[in-house]
């Protein structure tokens, strides 16, 4: 009766290929791209290397003994990296087919293949329990759609080698429950549906891969759902997320890392929807969508790391899904040489794909151009109105630093309560730091590498980064989708040469407080490195306590106060809202006037000048406290806080001074120059603070909220 079945499946599926037209390979290798490739064998080195180490990888996915095991671990754990490596198994191979011609490739594919179709049926829910969204195959669904992405290329790839009756009983049996239960789960648990069509990395790669397995099995239905949602109404599905999760400036709303992660599927899907719907434009959609946010990903990074806010890990160009950005960004748009020099600097790989192959070209060519990175103003939100994402960087590369100010939009699940926080890049480190996520990726034995509970408790907290903390809270209450809800108001930009600012306001974040940053990177004529100024105003009718944190990666070298240093005992700042996880390891008051504090990265200085009082409190602290699992790792960190205030304003400059090369012994330059900070006047007009540098030098800067920052040199 199952033959019966099958039989009549394979004449259904040979009309709807025959409607369909689907020639194969046409995901992200096609039949003339399989050509050029085989022709130019040995005269591409940097796809011959690539294409060197899919061969060797399909060698041995081609000897390896096919293991399915049962479903039970999390990421990292024997079973998750199993079935990881199945996918990309059965992806080496299906190209290694294309390219080779050796049978082998294609008849390993097969019968993994034939496996799954033995083993999908009888899974239910994972049985791990952590994600609100459980897989089958894996704990959480998103990674049975990276499953379905890399499957999809290699069914593509060895379609034609399969036999009707093959492809029947892989569709029948497999492919098809496997995108039903991505769009809408199990029969008797149908809570998969809002995630298909839900506007976020998920989702992306859900349509990915069902539009992907539609293409290769010549079912244009599933690509419909793919892209316009699982009910054809266009409220979910690809284009919609196109729409609403990257602003006109191409700036994703999860921020760089998760740009880094969505990127993959939206660009790999839309090289394949290049080819079998050319009329679309996909490349061309809201003005080059696809193409900025490349761009825009790649500007939020500095040394090829991309920078580090909300949830965010150390990765960056060289990560895999980077490889296949840029080099399908080049395919698209051959004109842009500055993705030739990022593969050659940084990847020194390509896909082993028509795209590849485009970029290997262009580099053997010698067509690469240098990337300029460059100041630049993302906005946040699918109109661009909902906040700002700012990068400062000097116009000279020799000074290699970068400063960002936040102010955006919560950035979703994997947001933090960190409105108007700022981080600092200098000579090749992180200065003022972004903690990012508690995580310890597919480390099993850390959470099942899963997200930490630090990372709710610590990482996400306001006192974690680089803004103000009133009370002791976090903002929004430390509720997200409250938070997602705002964003601040951006109130002017500039990047003029010598003198970039930023301001922005928030309103929302904390009840009966509202807070306006300015943010100034100047070139200062007297000073050796630029200058960056600081002016935080938070405005109350009541009376609260305001805590301004820097968070730095570095040695403390002075403060210019005298300290109480805690010698045989610490205790915490704080007893919730991430306080708890901070031992107090020293504590002083300021001067009247102002304070300064020191410490030393690489071989640089690095002091932060501020306007002080008696009252003042100063901290200086290190995170991991409360941890029992030693999740966290222990940075310095250093606040000062001022309590029983109403409307106060933080006034501060970072400078950048001195050198230190421990290998000659040299040094220069380690006292900072700041020696006064002074708000001059507070008033409707704005607020002006000069700051004094020896040599009767000053810097007087002037900011309101409606006119961008002036600086007078003296």
């Amino acid at each position: 009766m199952r033959n019966l079945a099958i039989l009549f499946f394979s004449l259904v599926l040979c009309a709807c290929t025959q409607a369909g037209q689907t020639a194969h390979p046409s995901l992200l290798l096609t039949s003339e791209g399989v050509k050029q490739i085989r022709a130019h064998k040995g005269k591409l080195p940097v796809f011959d290397a690539s294409l060197d180490k899919l061969m060797q990888d399909a060698d041995a996915a081609v000897v390896r003994e096919i293991c399915l095991p049962a479903p039970k671990d999390g990421g990292g754990g024997y079973s998750h990296e199993m079935h990881k490596l199945n996918y990309y198994d059965m992806y080496n191979m299906g190209i290694a087919w294309q390219l080779s011609g050796d049978e082998k490739y294609a008849q390993k594919v097969r019968d993994i293949l034939l496996a799954y179709v033995d083993f999908y049926p009888s899974l239910d829910f994972h049985p791990l329990g952590l994600s609100g969204n459980p897989g089958r195959i894996f704990w959480q669904t998103l990674n049975e759609s990276v499953f379905l992405v890399h499957t999809a290329v290699a069914y593509d790839c060895v379609y034609d080698f399969l036999s009707a009756e093959d492809r029947a009983l892989i569709e029948k049996e497999f492919f098809y429950p496997y995108t039903d239960f991505i769009m809408t789960g199990l029969p008797h648990n149908r809570a998969n549906t809002q995630m298909f069509n839900n506007l976020n990395n998920w989702a992306t790669w859900a349509c990915a891969g069902v539009g992907m397995i539609g293409i290769a099995m010549g079912d244009d239905s599933l690509v419909q759902k793919a892209l316009y949602g699982s009910d054809l109404k266009g409220e979910g599905g690809f284009l919609k997320q196109m729409d609403v999760l990257f602003s006109p400036d191409g700036y994703f709303t999860e921020g760089a890392y998760y740009l880094r992660y969505a990127i993959w599927p939206f660009v790999t899907f839309a090289q394949c929807l290049d080819v079998y719907k050319p009329d679309l434009n996909i490349f061309q959609y809201r003005d080059g969508i696809l193409l900025k946010a490349v761009d825009a990903l790649l500007q939020m990074a500095y040394e090829g790391e991309f920078m580090h806010f909300n949830d965010a890990l150390e990765k960056g160009y060289s990560a895999q899904e980077l490889i296949s950005a840029v080099d399908i960004a080049y395919n698209a748009n051959p004109a842009d040489k500055s993705l030739l020099s990022v593969v050659q600097d940084y990847q020194h790989k390509v896909l082993v794909s028509d795209a590849g192959f485009a970029v290997a070209k262009g580099i053997a060519a010698g067509e690469a151009e240098p990337l300029k990175l460059h100041s630049m103003w993302l906005r946040d939100g699918g109109d661009g109105s909902e906040g700002a994402f700012c990068i400062m960087r000097p116009a000279s590369d020799k000074l290699n630093s970068a400063v960002t100010f936040k102010a955006t939009s919560h950035g979703l699940s994997h947001g933090h309560f960190d409105k108007l926080t700022f981080a600092y890049y200098d000579a090749g480190n992180e200065i003022v730091t972004d903690y990012g996520a508690a995580r310890f990726l597919n480390i099993e034995a850390k959470y099942n590498g899963h997200y930490t509970h630090e990372n709710e408790s610590w990482a996400k907290s306001s006192i974690a980064h680089n803004t103000l903390v009133v009370d002791g809270k976090n903002m929004f209450g430390g509720k997200w989708r409250e938070s997602q809800k705002y964003h601040p108001t951006v109130l002017w930009h500039s990047f003029e040469e010598g003198l970039q600012c930023v301001a922005a306001r928030e309103e929302n974040a904390y009840d009966g407080v509202s807070f306006t940053r300015y943010l100034v990177y100047a070139s200062v004529p007297f000073l050796e490195y630029p200058l960056i100024m600081d002016i935080l105003k938070a405005e109350s009718a009541g009376k609260h306590q305001y805590d301004y944190p820097i968070h730095y990666n570095g040695h403390m070298i002075s403060l210019s106060v005298p300290y109480e240093r805690a010698l045989t005992s610490m205790s915490t700042l704080g007893n919730s809202n991430g306080y708890q996880h901070i031992w107090t390891e020293a504590k002083a008051h300021g001067s009247e006037g102002s304070t300064s504090y020191t410490w030393l990265t690489g071989y640089r200085m690095y002091t932060v000048s501020t306007a002080t009082t008696a009252a003042t409190e100063l901290f200086l602290c290190r995170g991991g406290a409360s941890d029992p699992d030693f999740n966290l790792r222990n940075e310095p960190m250093y606040i000062i806080r001022e309590k029983n205030a109403g409307n106060h304003v933080f006034a501060s400059c970072l400078e950048t001074h001195g050198k230190y090369d421990l290998q000659v012994e040299q040094s220069a330059n380690l006292v900072h120059s700041c020696k006064g900070v002074t708000v001059l006047s507070d008033d409707e007009n704005g607020i002006t603070v000069q700051y004094d540098f020896i040599g009767s030098h000053s810097v007087t800067l002037t900011v309101s909220p409606s006119e961008k920052a002036t600086v007078n040199y003296n």
